[in-house]
């Protein structure tokens, strides 16, 4: 049998002695099993063991390879949790069963014969003894039916005494906010130093919180010990999270693990004069629970510091947008003072969001903002639905009755560095609710549905008081978002006069500072059923406009032609800006989300401009820092490059997206959407029922188009979607079952 290392690895090939060997003579001449040439490798960053090998070439068409380890010299194999060699987008993307199949030790590969796989094993806890690995790993390639093809196994070691974890919870402080022991509404976390096996803790050692509601427990300090840079990895149950930061943050970020059993990676930083600080998250209906199983602090060298800037940094060569909504924000936090609003624009700033478009409300609604012109929101208000339940809230009166929210946001933008501009949506009255404004509730004749009417003078009197307050209060800029919503344009000219109109209000201001007010307008591209009501090019040859914003409306027509806008602006002095939704069901991030982007550079906009970009920067911190990238051409080619030299290597695998709600039961205004995971992006195909619906030559990989025709394939009836990629001279297929709500999983009780 042969077993080779690489040659920079630690883990080094050993004479096998004694009973060992003897097993190891066994297994190599099992019946019908090839030798199988194992090497082993471990990630510096990571400190998880990469086992490579080469599927024979003779291999069938599918085949599952099989992973143990054993302690060196026990003979005691146990099924080795692994993942295969996948993208970020994979492991985000994967359902639970598949997961499940990895924990278990199992991996499908296809189409593999004669090219390398790999998987990644992590062996805290259970094969790592006081900071060493010294085990045997094993690799059975079977067939489906179980008939072998392949085996080998190779020796691997590694010394991890360099890494330290926390997990002793007994050392937080204040000490008498943790107890052994906590009842039902008894504000303090507990910690669990054996805890129930099935819970899937390291070592049985967990801290959890489920004091909910209107009060919270108190925040736990934890002494860090280490020194010097460090990457900082954590593991949660799996759905569950917990608010992270150092003493010298502004703000805590929301860690958790998705999956069981997976160890996410959450920043790197320098360690001195910190301590870690834990503490329950806020949601609109108060405090939430909160739970951790442990922290994995990994020393970093210089080569290491310098692999992490180039893999998510970059020379900022393009400008980065990104729309923020203090209403949505407030809507789960607990926002008692200005200095709140501080905490997501130093997010903004770590993800080098360089214009923020700050909406303050929507013409027809109530303030969002310190306004003497419109009422504002100081009463209960509602959210988007959350799985089909309306959410209410006080949190956003609570952020109005003690904040003054657009001079917040204007003196932290600009003791950051950001410039601001105060955005007002074009038009939605919410009528006959708490959120209806009294322009609305008070003159119906003024209005088309939801809509206040933009050709009423009167209407645009009322647009232009609001600005002009809100230029009052000092905002450098001013935009308007004609994507919430579209319905008050009657006819093009009509937007072209309030443009004009919002022109010469920007320019009266910029006349008395002595530099150009800039106007940002974001509107419904082509694809759109109302895009044609927006005369863009006399926009921009009259001078109207500062950054032109076409956008996708929901998650449909995403991947509108950018081509008659780049045209529209070569020689002006106008910025474009084309919007990259990022709503959670639109592109999945990173892949679908920055193969757009590539897209989009590559056509040569001056920039990104990001709408929902509160959701990521201020949500999951890998999402921050793929926003991050946005800024920099040679950040996006990059990860491409990277991704190229993946797949190459990669398992195997058509992916699909996620709905709005938990099941895959796509909504008209969504998409079924496709990535593929080591298969070059060629042709793919669907087949719905049984029934061809349609190809893509390459990405987007879309069931259907992204058109408004497009919507009948998606019915609430459920439905069995077959989707085959091309595969060299070969196909891969996966079967997926959307329309009807699918159970809930499991939930994973820490």
């Amino acid at each position: 049998m042969k077993s080779r290392p690489f040659p920079s690895a630690v883990h080094r090939r050993r004479a096998l002695r004694g009973g060992l060997a003897a097993l190891l003579a066994a297994f190599a001449g099992q019946a019908g099993a090839a030798d199988l040439e194992i090497r082993a490798a471990t990630d510096p960053l990571a400190r998880q063991i990469q086992f490579d090998y080469g599927v024979p070439h003779d291999a069938p068409e599918e085949v599952v390879a099989i992973c143990s380890w054993s302690p060196v010299g026990k003979d005691s194999w146990s099924r080795a949790r692994v993942v295969p060699r996948v993208s970020e987008t994979a492991i985000r993307l994967v359902d639970e069963p598949v997961w499940n199949e990895w924990l278990n030790g199992r991996v499908k590969e296809r189409r593999a014969a004669g090219q390398s796989r790999g998987v990644i094993f992590s062996p805290y806890p259970d094969a790592q003894q006081d900071g060493r690995v010294d085990i045997v790993f094993r690799i059975e390639i079977q067939t489906t039916d179980g008939k072998p093809v392949a085996a080998g196994q190779v020796q691997a070691t590694a010394d991890n005494r360099d890494v330290a974890y926390l997990e002793d919870w007994s050392k937080v402080l204040p000490a008498d906010a943790v107890s052994a022991e906590t009842k039902q509404g008894d504000a303090r976390w507990l910690w669990e130093p054996k805890a129930d096996p099935a819970k899937g803790l390291s070592f049985n050692n967990g801290l959890s919180c489920f004091a909910t509601g209107p009060s919270t427990v108190p925040q736990l300090s934890l002494d860090l010990g280490p020194r010097g840079w460090y990457a900082v990895f954590v593991k949660t149950p799996a759905r569950y999270g917990i608010g992270l930061r150092f003493t010298g943050d502004e703000r805590a970020d929301a860690v958790g693990s998705s999956h069981p059993y997976e160890e996410v990676f959450w920043r790197w930083a320098k360690l001195d004069h910190q301590r870690l600080v834990l503490k329950q998250q806020h949601t609109y209906t108060g405090y939430a629970a909160a739970a951790i199983d442990y922290i994995k602090l990994v020393p970093l060298t210089e080569q290491l510091l310098a692999r992490l800037h180039q893999q998510y940094g970059g020379k900022d060569d393009r400008i980065l947008a990104g729309y923020f909504e203090p209403y949505s924000w407030a809507f789960g936090e607990n926002v008692q003072s200005p200095l709140d609003h501080r905490q997501p624009l130093a997010a903004f700033k770590e993800a080098h969001v360089e214009l923020i478009d700050c909406q303050m409300g929507r013409f027809g609604s109530k303030a969002n903002y310190e306004s003497e012109i419109l009422e504002q929101i100081v009463t209960t208000v509602f959210g988007d639905p959350i799985e089909g339940v309306v959410p209410t809230t006080n949190n956003v009166a609570r952020m109005m009755l003690y904040t003054n929210t657009l001079d917040a946001e204007l003196r932290y933008a600009r003791e950051l560095g950001m410039r601001l501009h105060a955005n007002f949506g074009a038009t939605a009255c919410y009528t006959g609710s708490m959120l209806e404004a009294g322009i609305a509730r008070n003159h119906p004749e003024w209005k088309r549905g939801d809509a206040v009417r933009y050709e009423v003078a009167e209407v645009r009197k009322h647009i232009l008081s609001i600005y002009r307050e809100m230029l009052e209060l000092g905002a450098t800029g001013i935009s308007i978002d004609f994507c919430r919503y579209p319905g008050g344009i009657d006819k093009p000219e009509t937007c072209n006069q309030v443009l004009r109109e919002i022109r010469a209000l920007a320019d009266e201001f910029g006349a008395s500072r002595g530099t150009r007010v800039p106007l940002l307008v974001r509107f419904p591209a082509h694809e759109q059923s109302t895009g044609a009501m927006f005369d863009y090019p006399t926009w921009i040859r009259e001078g109207l406009v500062d950054y032109l914003c076409p956008s996708n409306i929901q998650a449909r027509h995403i991947h509108f032609d950018i081509g008659p806008y780049v045209k529209a602006v070569q020689g002006s002095k106008t910025k474009l800006l084309p919007v990259v939704d990022a709503l959670w069901w639109s592109l999945d991030f990173p892949g679908p989300y920055l193969w757009r982007v590539k897209q989009l550079l590559d056509a040569g906009v001056d920039g990104i401009y990001v709408y929902q970009c509160d959701a990521r920067v201020l949500g999951r911190p890998d999402d921050r820092r793929t926003i991050r990238l946005l800024a920099s051409t040679e950040a996006v080619n990059s990860f491409w490059k990277r991704d190229a030299e993946l797949r190459e290597r990669a398992t195997k695998g058509i992916y699909l997206n996620r709905s709005e709600t938990i099941a895959r039961q796509f909504g008209n205004y969504e998409r079924a959407r496709v990535w593929l995971e080591g298969i070059p992006m060629g042709e793919v195909e669907f087949h719905l029922d049984g029934k061809f619906i349609n190809r893509c030559s390459g990405p987007p990989y879309v069931l259907g188009t992204e058109a408004d025709s497009a919507d009948a394939i998606y019915t609430p009836a459920e439905k069995t979607l077959r989707i085959r990629a091309k595969d060299g001279d070969g196909w891969i297929e996966e079967t997926y079952q959307i329309g009807k709500a699918a159970p809930p999983a499991p939930e994973s009780k820490p």
